[in-house]
């Protein structure tokens, strides 16, 4: 993203919260470490810790951002069928889970993450509320014949072409039903969702990373 004064007033309606956080500096919180753990920030598995997979250039979402995006949902969570897409550790999903969902589809096409995936719904107790597929998250969506209230959405930050994905979530979204799609600085989200039937609701910021509210 450019920093010249144009630049900052044309994208002056995405929020930044890289700067203060209850008066802590996060300015270059996208350059710190990797935890080996994560954990449920809330609900019934409050500060269950998560496993990670031991990928390369693996990347869970941060506990600020994750916490704004639930924020933003509130009690739509509540009692929502999710899926959660490049689902990694299960981060998101497990999340929601926790916050009150009532079910959840996690789908990763690695078999590490998977497993991971496993491990994590085994340790929340949310077996009975969930189930993981190992596929590809264009094949699932356009081979499954669910509805979903709530669908995450965290590929990669290099994999910048979801066009075909985002212009098939619609099918499987229900009546205001709400897509969550993180991405990198170097993916211009309002052109992945221009030419489709889904329109932006919110964008937010946190140093290098961003999401999307999508409906």
């Amino acid at each position: 993203m450019k920093k010249g004064k144009e630049e900052r007033k044309n994208t002056s309606h995405i929020t930044d919260m890289t700067k203060t956080h209850k008066g802590e500096n996060y300015r270059n919180i996208d350059k710190e470490p990797e935890k080996k753990e994560i954990r449920i920030t809330t609900g019934m598995a409050k500060n269950k810790k998560l496993k990670i997979p031991e990928i390369e250039n693996f990347r869970a979402v941060q506990e600020i951002a994750k916490s704004s995006v639930f924020s933003i949902i509130g009690e739509k969570v509540i009692n929502s069928t999710c899926l959660d897409l490049f689902a990694g550790s299960g981060n998101m999903g497990l999340e929601a889970l926790s916050r009150g969902a009532r079910w959840c589809d996690f789908v990763d096409e690695n078999s590490i993450s998977v497993e991971t995936i496993k491990e994590n719904i085994i340790n929340c107790s949310f077996s009975e509320k969930s189930e993981v597929f190992r596929k590809k998250a264009t094949k699932y969506i356009t081979k499954t014949d669910k509805k979903y209230d709530l669908i995450f959405v965290d590929p990669f930050y290099k994999d910048t072409s979801q066009k075909y994905l985002l212009s098939n979530l619609k099918n499987v979204l229900n009546k205001d039903g709400m897509i969550v799609f993180f991405h990198g600085e170097n993916l211009n989200i309002k052109d992945l969702v221009r030419g489709t039937n889904l329109k932006i609701l919110e964008e937010r910021s946190f140093g290098k990373s961003f999401f999307a509210l999508i409906q």
